[in-house]
C-alpha cells in the first residue's frame, strides 16, 4: 500500500545486490500472493508474489493520501522540523477486502480492495506506524508520536482502548498461547513484553544491535520474535534517544520468548535497511520490505533456513522513472515501510 505525491529526483540506476544463494525458496511462481507494501509518498506499492514483477503500472500502486515523513513533527514526544503534514503511510492491516491503513497524521483510511473506493480520514491518533489485526479481531495501531498503542474497532470505526506504553511505538506481535504481547520502541531501541491478560509491563529487552528499530514479527513457530533493526540511527549517551551517528550494520534480531532473551542477529547487506517481516504461509521464506536510502526501496526475499537473501525486487525505482516522479524529502529518497500479504490471491 501506498501513498502518492512524491516528489524526488530519479538519479542513478540502483544498483541491486541479488545474492543467489542456492535457496530452496524466492523464486517467481512459488509464491502466491499479493503484497501491499505502505510508504512515506501516500501511496502503498502492489506486487504480484507470483511474478515478483516490479511495480510500473497504475494498478500496481493504491493512493491513500498526500506524502508525509517518519522523522518530522513530534517523535517521542521530541519535536523535529515540519515539512510536510498531508500523511504519508507506514502500516496497514487487512480486514477482510479491506485495508485499514494508519497514516503518519494519525488519521485512519479504509480502503476497499473491491470497489476501489476509499474512505475519508478519520482522526484516531498522532503518529501511526503498524496497524495489526489482533487476537481479539480489534486492530492494534502503534503511535510514534505520543507512545500509546490505540485499540480500534473497525466495525465501529471508534477506538475503543489506548494503552501508554513507551515513547515512540512502531510494531506488536502475540505468542501463539496470546499470554505475552511484545511491543517495540523505535529510538529507545526497547521492546516491552506485556502480560496480556493484565495489560500489564513486565519486562523491557534491550541489546545492542537494537538502536533503531522499526516493525515486529512472530515467527511461524509462534515463540521467536523477529525485531527490525536497520540502525539508522546509533546512540548518544546514556539515557538518550538513539538518534546519533550510526554506527552498526542492518540486522534482525531474534528473541526467544519462552527467555525473553535474544538469542540471535542475522546481519543483513547495507541496502536491505528492513522496517517489517512477512513469513510465507509455509514459513520457508521471510519477505522483508527494505530502504536502500539511494533512490528505491526493495521487497528482499530471505530463505528462512538459510537467512540468505535470495533475491531483492526494487519498488519505486522504475515506476518513478516512469511517471517522472521527483522524491524531494527523506533526502530524496523513497522510503516504504510495512507490509501485508493477502495470500489468497
Amino acid at each position: 500500500m501506498m501513498k502518492k505525491a512524491l516528489a524526488g529526483t530519479l538519479g542513478a540506476m540502483l544498483v541491486m545486490a541479488v545474492a543467489l544463494c542456492g535457496s530452496k525458496v524466492a523464486a517467481a511462481g512459488e509464491l502466491k500472493g499479493t503484497a501491499y507494501i505502505a510508504g512515506h509518498g501516500g501511496h502503498l506499492a502492489v506486487v504480484d508474489l507470483s511474478t515478483l514483477r516490479e511495480p510500473t503500472e497504475d494498478s500496481d500502486r493504491i493512493v491513500i493520501t498526500e506524502a508525509g515523513s517518519e522523522m518530522e513533527g513530534k517523535i517521542a514526544g521530541m519535536d523535529f522540523e515540519k515539512s510536510k503534514a498531508g500523511g504519508g503511510s507506514h502500516g496497514s492491516a487487512l480486514v477482510g477486502s479491506k485495508l485499514v491503513v494508519g497514516l503518519l497524521n494519525g488519521k485512519v483510511v479504509i480502503y476497499d480492495l473491491e470497489s476501489k473506493k476509499k474512505s475519508e480520514a478519520m482522526d484516531v491518533g498522532k503518529k501511526f506506524c503498524d496497524v495489526i489485526v489482533g487476537p481479539d479481531g480489534l486492530l492494534y495501531m502503534e503511535d510514534m508520536a505520543d507512545g500509546n498503542v490505540y485499540v480500534w474497532d473497525s466495525k465501529t470505526l471508534k477506538t475503543v482502548d489506548k494503552m501508554p506504553v513507551g515513547a515512540a511505538l512502531c510494531g506488536i506481535a502475540w505468542t501463539k498461547n496470546k499470554e505475552k504481547a511484545y511491543i517495540s520502541d523505535m529510538p529507545l531501541g526497547l521492546v516491552y513484553v506485556i502480560d496480556w491478560k493484565t495489560k500489564q509491563k513486565i519486562a523491557t529487552i534491550s541489546d545492542p544491535a537494537m538502536t533503531f528499530i522499526h516493525q515486529i514479527t512472530m515467527a511461524p513457530d509462534g515463540e521467536h520474535l523477529w525485531v527490525t533493526a536497520p540502525n539508522e540511527y546509533g546512540p548518544q549517551g546514556p539515557g538518550k534517544p538513539n538518534l546519533g551517528p550510526r554506527n552498526q550494520k542492518p540486522q534482525i534480531v531474534v528473541i526467544d520468548t519462552k527467555t525473553d532473551k535474544v538469542v540471535e542477529k542475522i546481519v543483513l547487506p547495507d541496502e536491505v535497511n528492513l522496517h517489517d517481516v512477512e513469513f510465507s504461509p509455509d514459513g520457508k521464506t521471510a519477505l522483508l520490505p527494505a530502504r536502500t536510502y539511494g533512490n528505491d526501496s526493495i521487497l528482499a526475499l530471505m530463505d528462512v533456513e538459510t537467512r540468505k537473501v535470495t533475491k531483492e525486487v526494487s519498488l519505486c525505482l522504475a515506476c518513478h522513472k516512469k511517471e517522472g516522479v521527483e522524491v524531494t524529502m527523506d533526502n530524496k529518497s523513497p522510503l516504504l515501510c510495512g507490509i501485508v500479504v493477502d495470500w489468497k490471491k
